[in-house]
């Protein structure tokens, strides 16, 4: 569709799908820009491969503003050229430059996650690739992003793409409205070009502050979501839009210079500066790469075979790396991701590895996919029958051949897990152990006994371990309400008891469930993000809303023992515990604290599922590190002189604490989330430790 003209258009739109008459005069690429875009993309790649400099995202904040100079210089040309603007034509355009090695990749990495990370995960990131491909993926990202069941999981490996969302979403509405501006002008005014090219000017700039405006709320209320919102990133491309509307500038060569050094340093600048985890991302801190590549951008505005230009934009290798660049930024992230399957992280056999597989596959998309699709008919008019063209060989070739590729591997990367059994819980730690019963915590609990026991496999799989919860969670509160659940014995005569805490306090319900009839205890769960025993007026959590409730029921009289657990990662001040642990002891309810387990690095964790993992596997880190962080819990017991029960020997041993026990992957995530097969292994150690104190007086 095209508006704006009242000339009748031909019977199709010319554009990147059918052949384009030459109406628009050819345009020069400025060299100065594929170079920002080499030194946007090599950040981006050196932050998520080498992890250094921490600010390498910023990357993608450069490309924002690029786009929006490019892609609004190229629809005021049309403009001014035709007094229209085809959106057919726009659009379609688009889909040539962005759809096809989108397609290649998103293929690629949907295979290599069922091949690499299992069937589970697999299934995730297929709708990963889903949402991706629609170019919503940056909402389905920020919905992750505040998802705490998302906290200490490896990223999805297509979660770079949320970049691309904001971008075509951001040109779903920027057309139209400069349409607007055309069409206004040009039926129901006399404006000059000059006056419509400041109407557009001034739209733009309106959208561009609204949408800054709106980041400054958004990262303070919202920080995580506000880092893939389009609201709060629009303002990027907008600074880049406005930049499209500069008229020819009168610079010398040296001005060039100046401004293009500048804006250069700032965005070096930027790469050791911002922080993700600053508070003030992405505004306003986004401001410094933002202007930056502004500044750059200007120097090159009305400059003639660039002119100007830094040498270090425009030598033949960051050209290069520019052209390739939409390719390298497609590429770069599934590689770093799913290749930690295979190789830790960080090592020089990764980072090798890494760069070389980005790079080789980079070129390859491009000069066989992405520039070949760009430049193609992809279908050709036969009569009245729209009939598809060779264009689209290559890119189906390279999607076939990545799914026979995911095949073959699939045979040979990952083969079926083969059946363990499953872990058995003992009646009492203090029998004999059977063979079955040297899984898991077991193995420590008698390590002279089950050292000649042989065990074969893992449980759960690497590739179920993230999702092995065993219904820990199925009366969790994630919203600030108060949620109760009860399980255990009916009888009249029970010991009542009562489960306080956060997620951590929920993954010890696979343990507790299955004893609590035999020993007639009758509990109650009050579980919930940020939850604790913590006086309710005095902390700030995401269970502020039902900590008053909670503290209520505890404090009713109702129960006997009240067990206490949460993360050491998140500190609470211990006075505020030990204050209610107090006042609950003066009741008469015993109060036991359960010691957290230890936290275990991310490398770690990947290591206990990585391909090839076996029970031999060294995925460990040394205790002092895993059990740095203070446990307030322990240290309100400390101060109050309540019972504790301390587990640690179970998780570590001589000085190291493992991800693999006893043939058992003990943890779901670098959060400490235990798995709920290693929960039902703990069981009978834990039940026996709290039997001594449950109940008593």
């Amino acid at each position: 569709m095209a508006l704006g003209s009242r000339s009748r258009m031909p019977p199709y739109d010319s554009g990147v799908f059918f052949p384009a008459p030459a109406t628009h005069r050819k345009t020069v690429q400025r060299q100065d820009i594929q170079g920002l875009r080499a030194i946007a993309v090599l950040a981006v790649i050196a932050a998520h491969v080498l992890g250094s400099p921490d600010g390498g995202f910023v990357g993608v904040d450069v490309f924002f503003v690029v786009s929006g100079f490019l892609i609004t210089g190229l629809l005021l040309r049309e403009v001014e050229l035709t007094n229209r603007i085809s959106f057919t034509r726009f659009y379609v355009r688009r889909a040539k430059r962005i759809l096809p090695a989108a397609a290649v990749v998103l293929t690629a990495t949907v295979v290599g996650a069922f091949v690499l990370l299992g069937r589970d995960q697999g299934k995730s990131v297929a709708l990963d690739a889903l949402y991706s491909a629609l170019f919503l993926g940056n909402w389905r990202f920020a919905a992750q992003g505040v998802d705490y069941f998302q906290q200490g999981t490896a990223p999805s490996p297509l979660q770079h793409f949320w970049s691309l969302g904001v971008e075509e979403q951001f040109y779903l509405v920027w057309p139209w409205v400069l349409l607007l501006v055309v069409v206004l002008a040009a039926r129901f005014t006399k404006w000059s070009p000059r006056r419509v090219r400041l109407a557009g000017a001034a739209m733009i700039f309106l959208l561009t502050t609204a949408s800054f405006a709106w980041a400054m709320v958004e990262t303070t209320s919202n920080h995580d979501f506000a880092y893939f919102s389009t609201f709060s990133r629009a303002w990027e491309l907008g600074i880049g839009a406005l930049l499209a509307f500069v008229p020819r500038l009168d610079l010398s060569a040296l001005m060039r210079r100046i401004l293009a050094w500048i804006g250069l340093v700032g965005i070096v600048a930027s790469l050791f500066i911002v922080s993700s985890a600053s508070p003030l991302w992405p505004a306003p801190l986004a401001l410094l790469p933002v202007l930056s590549t502004a500044l750059v951008l200007l120097a090159g505005v009305g400059a003639r075979d660039g002119e100007g230009a830094p040498w270090i934009l425009r030598n033949r290798i960051a050209t290069y790396v520019g052209d390739i660049s939409y390719s390298l930024y497609l590429w770069h992230f599934p590689i770093a991701i799913l290749l930690v399957a295979l190789i830790p992280a960080g090592s020089v056999a990764y980072i090798a590895l890494a760069l070389l597989l980005t790079f080789v596959a980079s070129m390859a998309s491009y000069h066989f996919v992405e520039n070949p699709a760009r430049r193609a008919v992809w279908f050709r008019r036969r009569g009245r029958v729209l009939t598809p063209s060779r264009a689209w060989l290559p890119l189906g070739s390279a999607i076939a051949l990545i799914a026979v590729l995911g095949a073959a591997g699939h045979a040979t990367v990952r083969q079926p897990e083969t059946a363990v059994a499953g872990p058995q819980l003992l009646a009492s730690p203090e029998e004999e152990p059977p063979e079955s019963s040297c899984w898991g915590a077991g193995s420590l609990a008698f390590p002279d006994r089950c050292a000649d026991v042989e065990l074969v496999g893992l449980a759960p799989s690497p590739t179920e371990a993230e999702t092995d919860t065993a219904g820990a969670y199925a009366c969790y509160s994630t919203d600030g309400t108060m949620q109760t659940c009860h399980y255990g014995s009916e009888s009249h005569d029970a010991t009542r008891i009562a489960l306080v805490g956060d997620s951590h306090a929920a993954s010890l319900l696979p343990a507790l469930r299955p004893r609590l009839e035999d020993l007639n205890w009758s509990m109650d769960t009050y579980v919930g993000r940020g939850c604790g025993l913590v006086e309710a007026d005095v902390v700030e959590s995401d269970c502020a809303l039902a900590q008053p409730e909670i503290n209520e029921r505890l404090l009713s009289g109702d129960y006997d023992s009240v067990l206490v657990t949460s993360t050491r990662k998140v500190q609470v001040d211990a006075a505020t515990k030990s204050n209610m642990m107090a006042r609950l002891e003066a009741l008469g309810t015993q109060v036991v604290v359960i010691t957290d387990n230890p936290l275990l690095g991310e490398e770690t964790i990947t290591c206990t599922t990585r391909v090839g993992v076996t029970p031999e596997s060294d995925c460990s880190e040394p205790e002092p590190q895993a059990m740095g962080s203070e446990d307030t819990n322990v240290s309100a017991a400390d101060i109050a002189g309540v019972e504790i029960v301390d587990l640690t020997d179970l998780y570590c041993l001589d000085g190291r604490c493992p991800g693999i026990i006893g043939n058992v992957i003990v943890y779901r995530d670098a959060a400490g989330h235990i798995t709920g097969t290693w929960a039902r292994t703990l069981s009978p150690y834990l039940v026996s430790a709290l039997e001594e104190h449950v109940g008593a007086t």
